[in-house]
């Protein structure tokens, strides 16, 4: 399986989400400038964190017109594993890969620190080494965190069990249904703020995060029907 790590101007997790997967996951991956325009021979593709072109106009928005883009958005129709944490979850949103958007936390602080969350959906992709309701700890580092939608989305969300990571004990930026992490109604793309690739080893405090990669390398050759 081979994986894509795609690289905007101001990303600045690409590395951690380039080494949990080669030196952590011992994965083939590579970084992808945003200037391409294609993604062939690429099993999946992640979005890292960071402020791509500074969150100006609204975090993820321009970062949505680049090139890379449309090669993104063809994975992510064909059903291949399309992830992207925090500003990668804000450009899924902006692209319209996955519903409702990010805002600014309800506190107009940036907030960073590690934060329980309930795995709420365990059979995708990306969580199938997980349990349902079992209680992890990941990291967040975001001030356009807080997921809103309106009604009519969050419902639909709930019923397809598209959330797959509610924020437990605490919701650290005003989420709406204390959403940290959704996919597609495919199951085959996933926005999250916290960030796994931050919680891959011991050294870092915690190997919560490990799980998703493991699932991801275990079940990302299975194309979903999208």
């Amino acid at each position: 399986m081979k994986i894509a790590v795609v690289v905007f101007p101001g990303s600045n997790c690409d590395v951690d989400l380039y080494e949990a997967l080669h030196s952590v996951c011992h994965a083939d991956v590579e970084y992808v400038s945003h200037r391409q325009k294609s993604l062939a021979g690429f099993d999946a593709v992640m979005l890292p964190g960071g402020f791509s072109y500074g969150d100006y106009l609204r975090a993820g928005a321009i970062a949505r017109f680049t090139n890379i883009m449309p090669a993104i958005i063809k994975m992510a129709n064909e059903g291949k594993p399309v992830f992207g944490t925090c500003n990668g979850f804000q450009i899924l949103t902006e692209a319209g890969l996955l519903s409702g958007g990010l805002k600014r936390n309800d506190s107009q602080r940036f907030v960073c620190k590690t934060v329980p969350l309930e795995v709420v959906n365990s059979h995708t992709l990306f969580t199938s080494h997980y349990q349902d309701h079992e209680r992890i700890a990941l990291p967040i580092a975001h001030a356009d965190g807080s997921y809103y939608a309106d009604e009519k989305t969050l419902d639909e969300l709930e019923a397809n069990n598209q959330v797959v990571f509610r924020y437990a004990t605490e919701n650290p930026n005003g989420s709406l249904h204390n959403i940290a992490g959704i996919t597609n109604k495919h199951g085959n793309v996933l926005g999250m703020m916290p960030h796994p690739e931050r919680a891959v080893e011991t050294i870092l405090g915690s190997t919560d995060g490990l799980r998703l990669f493991e699932s991801l390398l275990e079940n990302g050759r299975i194309k979903v029907e999208a």
